[in-house]
């Protein structure tokens, strides 16, 4: 079974890594705030994760790498396990997008892509333990490259706290991939609709009848109606829906990147500059 176990697994880089610091008011962390940030942390690197890459994308499993202990508490987290299907660029994907996302935060009350209304929260869940909890601040840094830190503080939690703050409300729609279905018994179904356009996830919550219409549904593009709430700057926060439709499979359009340097004798002897011109003024 280990050989087995070895085979499902690549290597992963030293720097995809993420570094949390927690910055205590005392000499001693409390145990339970420790487990709590840790633990808010963890929860939203996989909800990125989610977010960020294909419905059906392996998933990753996230570990303890070093901890040290001097007048801050620093962990670094990596991946424990790595599915083979997963590139190296795949991985940074949840490091970048969460602490771009906190930094985002920090500057405005604003849904960051790659986030829903729950890792939101998360970050407010992350900083509720800021001053009256033991904690003087709490920083993340992703260890990809140029080593990228964002600070939650009293602010960040101020605006997460105002960004998942419905501030208007209207029958309307959303269109995006239909991802992670729940449903528990007593309670609604909800699932999360990615959408392309704003990069961030939105919450549906579904009657009790349309819980085969949205096992169906996921993975597949959907157009979902309802009642939709929207935070003070206009992106959508929440739907409950009333109706839900399945899109035809979108295609996207060639990437140019795709076709750069096809035919690098298109413009003859001119440079580009040279041939532009040429084009503009015949």
């Amino acid at each position: 079974m280990e050989e087995r176990g070895a085979a499902m697994t690549t290597a992963v880089r030293d720097d995809s890594a993420l570094e949390v610091r927690i910055a205590p008011t005392s000499a001693r962390l409390d145990l339970k705030t420790y487990t709590q940030i840790l633990g808010e942390v963890r929860l939203s690197l996989e909800e990125v994760d989610r977010t960020a890459l294909p419905v059906r994308s392996p998933r990753l499993k996230w570990a303890i790498a070093d901890m040290k202990m001097d007048r801050d508490v620093k962990i670094t987290l990596v991946p424990a396990v790595v599915p083979p299907k997963r590139s190296l660029q795949s991985i940074a994907a949840p490091l970048h997008g969460f602490v771009e996302g906190v930094d985002m935060l920090a500057e405005a009350p604003k849904i960051p892509p790659y986030f829903s209304e729950r890792t939101v929260a998360r970050v407010g869940h992350i900083g509720k333990h800021i001053g009256s909890g033991g904690i003087e601040q709490v920083a993340v840094t992703s260890l990809n490259g140029d080593r990228h830190t964002a600070v939650v503080d009293a602010d960040t939690v101020d605006n997460a706290s105002r960004a998942v703050l419905p501030a208007k409300s209207a029958f309307s729609s959303v269109t995006g991939t239909l991802d992670v279905l729940s449903h528990s018994r007593g309670s609604s179904p909800r699932a999360l609709i990615r959408d392309p356009r704003t990069r961030h996830a939105v919450r549906v919550v579904a009657h009790s009848d349309h819980s085969e219409l949205l096992r169906k549904a996921w993975g597949r593009r959907v157009i979902a109606s309802g009642v939709l709430q929207r935070n003070s700057e206009g992106q959508p926060v929440s739907l409950q829906m009333t109706d839900l439709e399945v899109l035809p499979d979108y295609r996207a359009p060639m990437d140019p990147a795709d076709i750069l340097g096809i035919n690098p004798r298109a413009t003859g002897d001119l440079s580009t500059a040279e041939y532009l011109k040429q084009v503009r003024s015949a």
